[in-house]
């Protein structure tokens, strides 16, 4: 496998990420649910959970890994914590 086609096959599990990933994300923070029963019993806040998915998928389009990591600490807070208020 030659380093051009290595770039190729990253750039496409990239873009199937934000195609899989991005919709979750942004339905989890706009309406505050998650999509379907296995991930309701898991998620606790799904705003929380729901950015942290976005920031993951901006940190895929960014190349930065403190967006990353900021989208890990996110996603997984919105497991553990539940909401206030």
């Amino acid at each position: 496998m030659s380093y051009g086609s290595l770039v190729l096959f990253s750039w496409g599990v990239a873009a199937a990420a934000l195609v899989c990933v991005g919709p979750l994300g942004i339905y989890a923070f706009t309406r505050n649910r998650v999509p379907g029963r296995p991930l309701r019993r898991i998620v606790r806040n799904p705003r929380l959970w729901g950015l942290g998915l976005l920031l993951q998928v901006a940190s895929l389009l960014t190349s930065s890994w403190v967006v990353l990591a900021l989208g890990l600490v996110c996603t997984v807070c919105g497991h553990v914590l539940k909401p206030t208020g």
